[in-house]
C-alpha cells in the first residue's frame, strides 16, 4: 500500500499509515509456508548472512526501505526465554481415560546481567554495521532527546520487561513500545490462534501510537528502524498433535535443548511509508552453550502433591492418567554469551544486509 502526504501529516495520512501498519501486523500472525521457506538455518562457521538475507525475509511493501540515507534506532528489544513447557493430551475416546504428558524446562546458569551484556553488544554491532553499509546513523543521545520519543516511551514499558517465562531487554536509555512489545511469553505458547489474537491486540496499541511515530521521524529527520528478536533455549513438540495423534492411547511430549533465534523483525518508518521486515527462518545455534540438562530434584511437597492427586482420582473412579517431568537446562555462561551473541549478531547482520540490498 502506498500513500503520499506532505508535512505536517494530516489525519488522512495517519489513517493510511495505520492501515498499512495493521495489515503488516496481521500478516505477521502465524501462517503456513512451504517447508523450504521455513527450514531452520544453522549459524556456524559457514554461515553467510548476506546470502541468508537475500531470501530469508518477508517484506510487507518495501517502499519505506527505498532511498534510505539517514536512520535512527529508537527501539531495539531482545527477548530471552527462560522457561518453556509443552503438554500432549489424548482424546480419551470410548471408555479409555484421557492421558496427558507434560514437560517443563527452565534455563539456569545465566540471568539478567548476562542478557543485558549480550543485548548491549548486539546493539553496538548493529549500529556499526549500519554505518558500514553506507547510511548515517543517529546516536542514542539524539534519539532520546527528542520530545516525541519521551512521549512514546512513556506509553510503552521500561526495560527489562520481566515475566515468569522471559525477560525482554533493551540497551540503556531506550524504551520498549509499539510492535516491540508483541509476542512476549514462552515460545511454545506463542504459536497458534490465541497467541496471534493477543499479538494483534498489542498491535492495535502500536497503531494507536503511529501519529507519534510519524512525528518522531520528522523531529529526527530520519527513517526509524525498530528491531525485535527472541532467543529460545529448547525445542518442544506435542507428539499427539493432530486428529489421529489424539486417538492414541499414549500421550507423548518431547523436547530438545539448544539455543535458537527467532521472531526476527524490523519495522521501517520512512516519512508516511512503513515496511515490516520479518525473518522466515529460525536460526539454530550450537548446543555447547549448555553444560548439562538435568531433572529437577523432587521435593517432599512434590511427592505429597502427587499422592493426593492419585488418591483423589481413585476415589472418583477416574481413568485419566498424567505424567510430567521438570528439567533444568544449565548454561555455561562464557559459552552461552559467545554462542547466543554470535547468533543474534548473525540475525542483525541479515537485517542490515537486506536493508542495504533494498535501498
Amino acid at each position: 500500500m502506498k500513500s503520499v502526504c506532505h508535512r505536517p501529516f494530516p489525519t488522512r495520512c495517519t489513517r493510511a499509515v495505520a492501515a498499512t501498519l495493521l495489515a503488516a501486523l496481521l500478516a505477521w500472525a502465524p501462517a503456513s509456508h512451504a517447508k523450504d521457506d521455513t527450514t531452520p538455518l544453522t549459524v556456524d562457521a559457514a554461515f553467510n548472512a548476506t546470502a541468508a538475507a537475500a531470501k530469508g525475509f518477508t517484506i510487507a511493501d518495501a517502499t519505506a526501505l527505498k532511498g534510505i540515507k539517514r536512520v535512527a534506532v529508537p527501539v531495539f528489544a531482545v527477548e530471552f526465554i527462560v522457561a518453556d513447557n509443552v503438554s500432549a493430551t489424548t482424546s480419551g475416546f470410548g471408555s479409555a481415560g484421557r492421558a496427558t504428558s507434560s514437560l517443563y524446562y527452565k534455563l539456569l546458569g545465566v540471568g539478567e546481567a548476562d542478557f543485558q551484556a549480550i543485548t548491549d553488544a548486539l546493539y553496538q554491532q548493529f549500529l556499526a554495521e549500519l554505518k558500514a553499509s553506507g547510511v548515517e546513523v543517529l546516536d542514542a543521545a539524539q534519539v532520546v532527546a527528542a520530545p516525541t520519543y519521551r512521549k512514546l516511551v512513556a506509553s510503552g514499558s521500561p526495560a527489562p520487561i520481566k515475566s515468569d517465562s522471559s525477560l525482554v531487554m533493551s540497551p540503556p536509555g531506550l524504551g520498549i513500545y509499539g510492535f516491540a512489545r508483541m509476542g512476549g511469553g514462552n515460545s511454545s505458547q506463542r504459536k497458534g490462534l490465541f497467541a496471534a489474537l493477543s499479538d494483534v491486540g498489542s498491535g492495535f496499541a502500536a497503531v494507536g501510537a503511529i501519529g507519534d511515530t510519524l512525528q518522531l521521524g520528522t523531529e529526527l529527520d530520519a527513517s526509524l528502524l525498530e528491531v525485535r528478536m527472541r532467543v529460545s533455549f529448547v525445542q518442544l513438540s506435542d507428539d499427539n498433535k493432530g486428529f489421529f495423534g489424539r486417538l492414541s492411547g499414549t500421550a507423548s511430549a518431547s523436547g530438545k535443548s539448544f539455543p535458537s533465534v527467532d521472531n526476527i523483525m524490523m519495522g521501517v518508518q520512512s516519512g508516511p511509508m512503513r515496511s515490516t521486515v520479518t525473518a522466515r527462518h529460525t536460526l539454530t545455534l550450537g548446543a555447547d552453550a549448555f553444560a548439562e540438562v538435568r531433572e529437577k530434584a523432587t521435593t517432599t511437597g512434590d511427592v505429597v502433591g502427587a499422592v493426593a492427586v492419585g488418591l483423589l482420582k481413585l476415589a472418583i473412579g477416574s481413568k485419566d492418567s498424567s505424567s510430567s517431568k521438570e528439567l533444568e537446562v544449565v548454561a555455561e555462561p562464557v559459552a552461552y554469551k559467545k554462542v547466543v551473541g554470535g547468533g543474534l549478531g548473525a540475525a542483525g547482520s541479515m537485517l542490515v544486509a537486506r536493508l542495504q540490498a533494498e535501498r
